[in-house]
């Protein structure tokens, strides 16, 4: 039966991944909760550690369909566990090339003006929820957004006009003119914003996951037997080294994520 919900996402390239369904459990949420205070916040670090852990402690299998929570393992020689949140868009169609005209004929008929000028993605989900909604299931890894199909039963990633096969002719013909504002709005809810954001991190977040890693995890508890062996020099100087590889951690990986931000500047004209 488990096996039977593993699905397989990305197939055939280089990050291709096994996916299974999760949905929470309350009584298991209870047990880890109360194992987390026994263990003095223990167990809530090991589980941050170990994201297949985590949810298979917190949660109980479901298909993938109706899953509330996914795991996904890759299937290269490295088996690496990652865990995202399924969450639900309401939007006016199944798919980013869906036609709008049912819907905007709905509108007008309701009394709803569906026509709007610089319209968030976030506003245009809102008002087209209003009336036939369609409930999109999806979740993000790695900045990329996943879709469930119920063609073929599995989430898939939206890449674009070679989906559908689209020739030069047919986007001559039927595109001559542009896309409507409500078509721009509508493809943004499934494609996002067509632009480079570079999220970085504030230094308090990168300090908070730089310090969760288990090396420094192991120093702290170096720290505490050899303070309390008297060995104060030693817990010191484990102290002043961890200090400074932090430092130097962190200012590597702020100039890492702000490197591609600097090139666009330096390369912007004017």
């Amino acid at each position: 039966m488990e096996k039977e919900d593993v699905k397989i996402v990305n197939k055939g390239q280089e990050d291709e991944m096994e996916i299974s369904g999760y949905r929470l459990s309350r009584w298991k949420l209870a047990l880890v909760g109360v194992g987390v205070v026994c263990t003095g916040g223990f167990l809530l670090l090991l589980l941050y550690w170990m994201p297949e852990w985590c949810v298979k402690g917190t949660c109980t299998r479901t298909s993938v369909r109706e899953a509330e929570m996914v795991l996904l393992r890759s299937t290269d020689e490295f088996k690496r566990w990652f865990r995202a949140k399924v969450r639900i868009m309401l939007a006016p169609g199944k798919g980013p090339f869906a036609s709008l005209d049912s819907q905007t004929n709905t509108a007008v008929a309701n009394g709803h003006s569906p026509r709007s000028s610089d319209t968030p993605p976030e506003e245009f989900e809102k008002k087209y929820a209003e009336y036939q909604p369609v409930q999109i299931r999806h979740f993000t890894l790695h900045s990329t957004r996943y879709y469930w199909n119920d063609t073929i039963q599995n989430f898939v990633v939206f890449k674009g006009l070679e989906d559908e096969k689209v020739t030069c002719s047919s986007i001559h013909d039927d595109h001559s003119t542009g896309l409507t504002k409500d078509q721009q709005e509508y493809r943004r809810l499934f494609f996002g914003v067509n632009d480079i954001a570079v999220k970085v991190p504030s230094v308090f977040k990168l300090l908070i996951k730089e310090v969760l890693n288990p090396f420094y995890i192991f120093q702290l508890f170096s720290v505490i037997l050899w303070s309390a062996d008297e060995y104060y020099y030693y817990a010191a100087a484990i102290v002043f080294m961890s200090v400074i590889s932090i430092a130097t951690s962190l200012y590597t990986i702020k100039k890492v994520m702000l490197s591609p931000v600097l090139k666009l500047l330096c390369e912007k004209p004017g």
